[in-house]
């Protein structure tokens, strides 16, 4: 057979050139070229020349001789020629013929017993398959997570297995390696409901299964209710939004996000009875989403564009070459949702001569300018309990409970004077003579500080932070008193402060830092209704579980999954390249890989000519000689370095800055990065680096500049990040509490504050939990050595109806 199939290749290459039988041979055949032995390879995603080379056995030189193309990187899905080498029979190699997967499933590896053979075959992939999508994974262990290809079939393999049988009544269809729910229902125009309630069995859709459906019922629109009588039908409605599932997604936050019930999703969605599985295509009724247009202020800025049906974002980012966070900056409702069929949207014009022209003869206020121009805002129709007087309760006395680990007995040890010092040797020679003159007796000075316990100065800059808020508030006529607890990180010293007399009549409540000792704090804040704010910890428990819990810091799956929207929507069309300095398996950065992965083939341009090109380049093994070969000349070349070792990152950034002469070059990093002292800064304006952080701070700003000198003033030192957020904290939540009440959850979109780092935008995160700030910057060095603040996702600005 080996033998027929190979003769029948070999008349093919005579015909047509080797470029385009590469494209129509399967993976892994044997092939004769001109009268040579070559096996035909696939390249799959994560695959390196080095890899292949050592798959083989043959010298990477070798490789590029006959394969010329890979000098500027492999792509996936490309045919190598191997040269064959006589020895054992290689008949038994896996073929690899479907080219790039839609999406992925995940699985979760759950006992020993589980292999690469029982797992491939369970979702009827081969095992090269597996460990092709899987190259993070070194061991195949309980708990691992894996990602597992499917393909939605665009047409019927010619297999005779695989052919729609049709009988009077019905179409019999066996499912296909790939084929998913949404597809088959693509296939024959039938609601995948249909399919479910006349194959109960296929919500466990396996290859090789036969579905029954029956013909007149292709293209029906009806679906049956339980809970209605058999007469009557709910209609599905004819405009509906196709909504990808993502990693991460719950059933809640989608329900929230598009304002559809549970039961609305699972009525159109039958698939979502038994769970809400990642990359599954779901409906979401569109008679139920908000359509609230932008509005902006100056006119004569935007066009408006009618969405059509099938529009998308990447579409329209092309049509009028703007970006994908420009769309959204000027369409905020975008931000959580795709587009919806009949809204209209803002599109920013090109700026006139006359603009151009004023920006030219303001050029230190440019920035300002325009963003003036194009400035938008968003009319809604607010609640009746969130339209309160803008003037503050100033009759009340509020009351704010402060609980930071102090250490006051330590510090107060570390600093005590134990020898006697000559103390008129504090004052100057100038406070000495202008005393002389005015015959001012001179008090004995003490060296008040020596040093900090600890980390505490950090928090004693928090409190610096918070009094400086209340002055703020006092000076506006509000009463604010606070107590503060020195919870030394100890659980018996919360207890003490929470059944002080007195404390269950406060007002708000700051702290503890730490969650560890949290949860008693939390237990009697939630039974009287206290709002408690979290304002530096990102991980934490109790964000899921108490309703009046306030998390500040946003948590690290969140900026995760921003991280891999902003590359996603940024960087469809580029070079992109992870750096493998380790194994990343089971990291956060392994993580954020997957996610980027997840959003390419979402967005349909993974692999596409005109899209992007996804390359795990193995550094740890390689070395920085191949960097060289993938990168690109005519694309953005995006790095990703998966690792949150500095030595390990430090190395890879030195290496990959060394191409920025020859090729234009975006580092992706975290806010840790500023941080690594053994990375040179200039690396990273060379890289353009860009990273997702939900704090920044704007030194240009009038409102920030204040706030710093006014700190100076009062505490005769420069304010830290800790003496930011301890003002940023207490003036945003006693506003909101003084302005709406206890009870201002609901109301905090309707609250213009303005915060000096960060930009606050709480969400509530579970059904029954509480709220986390999502309000994020996206930061980036340029080559002119400027750190820029490129974009925000933050609290929109909301107008009231008229």
């Amino acid at each position: 057979m080996r033998i027929f199939i190979a003769t029948i290749l070999f008349a093919i290459f005579s015909v047509f050139s080797e470029q385009i039988i590469a494209q129509n041979t399967a993976s892994n055949e044997i092939v004769v070229i001109k009268g040579k032995k070559y096996i035909a390879h696939q390249v799959m995603a994560g695959e390196t020349v080095y890899a292949i080379s050592k798959k083989y056995n043959i010298d990477q030189n070798v490789l590029l001789e006959l394969n010329p193309t890979i000098k500027n990187g492999l792509k996936t899905g490309e045919i190598l020629k191997i040269p064959f080498i006589e020895g054992p029979d290689k008949s038994g190699m896996s073929v690899y013929q479907k080219g790039d997967p839609d999406g992925f499933y995940k699985h979760k590896i759950k006992s020993k017993k589980e292999t690469t053979y029982s797992i491939a075959k369970e979702y009827n992939i081969t095992i090269e398959e597996l460990r092709a999508y899987n190259p993070h994974v070194s061991k195949f262990k309980k708990g691992v997570v894996l990602n597992i290809p499917y393909w939605n079939a665009k047409e019927e393999p010619i297999v005779e297995e695989s052919a729609p049988t049709e009988t009077k009544n019905e179409i019999i269809h066996q499912v296909i390696s790939g084929e998913t729910l949404f597809s088959i229902s693509r296939k024959y125009n039938m609601p995948v409901s249909e399919i479910l309630a006349q194959n109960p069995e296929a919500q466990n859709l396996k290859a090789g299964m036969k579905l029954h459906l029956k013909a007149g019922q292709a293209g029906t629109t009806k679906i049956q209710s339980e809970n209605l009588p058999e007469a009557e039908h709910r209609e599905i409605p004819v405009n509906y939004l196709e909504h990808i599932i993502e990693s991460g997604e719950t059933m809640w936050g989608t329900t929230r996000k598009y304002n559809v019930t549970e039961e609305e999703l699972k009525e159109l969605n039958p698939i979502l009875n038994t769970g809400f599985p990642a990359g599954v295509v779901i409906k979401i009724p569109i008679h139920e989403i908000e359509k609230t247009v932008a509005k902006p202020v100056n006119e004569n800025a935007f066009k408006k564009h009618l969405v059509e049906k099938g529009e998308t974002l990447f579409g329209l980012s092309k049509q009028y070459e703007i970006s994908i966070p420009d769309i959204k900056k000027y369409n905020p409702v975008l931000e959580n949702r795709n587009l919806v069929y009949g809204e209209t949207i803002l599109i920013p014009e090109k700026p006139d001569e006359i603009f151009e022209q004023i920006v030219s003869n303001n050029k230190a206020d440019s920035a300002r300018l325009v963003e003036e121009y194009y400035k938008v805002e968003l009319p809604v129709e607010i609640p009746q309990g969130c339209l309160s007087s803008t003037d503050l309760d100033t009759f009340k006395t509020y009351h704010i409970a402060l609980f930071l680990p102090l250490f006051l007995e330590a510090n107060d040890t570390l600093n005590r004077e134990d020898a006697v010092i000559d103390t008129m040797a504090l004052y100057t020679e100038e406070e000495v003579e202008v005393a002389q003159d005015t015959t001012i007796e001179l008090e004995e000075r003490k060296e008040l500080f020596k040093q900090f316990y600890g980390g505490t100065e950090n928090f004693v800059q928090f409190y610096e932070g918070v009094l400086l808020a209340i002055d703020s508030l006092q000076m506006s006529g509000l009463k604010v008193q606070v107590e503060v607890f020195d919870t030394q990180r100890n659980i018996d010293s919360v207890r003490h402060a929470i059944f002080s007399p007195g404390f269950l009549s406060t007002d708000l409540i700051i702290g503890p830092i730490y969650p560890a000792v949290q949860n008693d704090v939390v237990q009697i804040a939630g039974k009287n209704r206290i709002p408690i704010v979290s304002p530096l910890a990102s991980q934490s428990k109790f964000t899921a579980q108490s309703p009046v819990y306030y998390q500040v810091n946003p948590s690290r799956e969140y900026i995760t999954m921003r991280t891999a929207e902003m590359v996603a929507e940024e960087y469809y069309k580029s070079n992109f390249i992870v750096v493998k300095t380790q194994n990343y398996q089971g990291t956060p950065e392994g993580e954020l890989v997957e996610l980027f992965q997840e959003k390419f083939y979402n967005s349909g341009f993974m692999s596409n000519q005109q899209g992007v090109n996804f390359t795990i380049y193995d550094f740890e093994n390689e070395g920085a000689s191949g960097l060289r070969r993938i990168m690109s000349k005519t694309k953005e070349n995006v790095v990703y370095i998966p690792s949150s070792d500095e030595g390990k990152v430090s190395v890879a950034v030195s290496n990959v800055n060394n191409l920025t002469d020859d090729y234009s070059i975006t580092l992706i990093g975290s806010s840790r990065y500023p941080n690594y002292s053994s990375i040179d800064i200039d690396h990273y304006h060379n890289l353009k680096l860009k990273y997702i952080s939900p704090y920044w701070v704007d030194y240009t700003q009038p409102y920030t500049m204040r706030f710093v000198e006014r700190f100076k003033d009062n505490f005769g030192t420069e304010p830290n990040n800790f003496g930011m957020q301890g003002y940023d904290v207490t003036l945003y939540f006693m506003q909101a509490l003084a302005t709406f009440g206890n009870s201002f959850d609901n109301c905090l979109p309707y609250m213009h504050s303005s915060q000096v780092q960060g930009n606050y935008h709480f969400e509530k995160l579970t059904q029954f939990g509480g709220y986390m700030n999502q309000g994020v910057s996206v930061i980036q060095f340029t080559r002119d050595y400027r750190v820029i603040q490129k974009r925000v996702k933050g609290q929109p600005r909301l107008v009231a109806e008229k």
